[in-house]
């Protein structure tokens, strides 16, 4: 059995390699807290639109008329497919950077100090949410298996 074949385990990856790029621009910010006239930068969210819906990742199709359409209101939700609602993750973030910053210092640097470090530990608190889901799932796999 791969386990990367499994959605879930798509999804972990995807937003852990989020977590990770998101880390690195936190402390780039950081590291550039007294450069003159630096602005801060942050990924853009990682959505849940994004991994299913109709998204860049899983283009919805419909090819069952069970299946939901934008217009279809309240139908019933019906999985005809196991490929349906896959993520296919490109693994590509986009950096944006804060235009006006809530304030600046005397040499025009936006980086607010107690800012940069609260987004670290969001950060840090999602990724260890995502790492106690993936290995919940593993002892459930586990022990569907008989291996535990």
């Amino acid at each position: 059995m791969d386990l990367q074949s499994l959605t879930l385990y798509q999804m972990s990856e995807e937003k852990m390699r989020w977590l990770a790029q998101r880390q690195s621009v936190l402390a780039q910010n950081i590291a550039n807290a007294d450069t003159p006239d630096f602005m801060p930068s942050d990924v853009e969210p990682l959505t849940f639109k994004e991994f299913v819906g109709e998204s860049r990742h899983v283009p919805m199709t419909r090819t069952n008329p069970a299946h939901r359409s934008r217009t279809s209101g309240e139908t019933k939700i019906a999985k005809t497919d196991p490929a349906h609602l896959s993520p296919v993750a490109d693994g590509k973030v986009r950096v944006r950077e804060t235009r006006r910053p809530f304030e600046t210092s005397i040499d025009k640097n936006g980086i607010i100090l107690e800012e940069q470090m609260a987004k670290i530990d969001d950060t840090r608190g999602q990724h260890e949410r995502v790492a106690a889901l993936f290995k919940k799932n593993a002892a459930l796999l586990g022990t569907a298996l008989g291996l535990k």
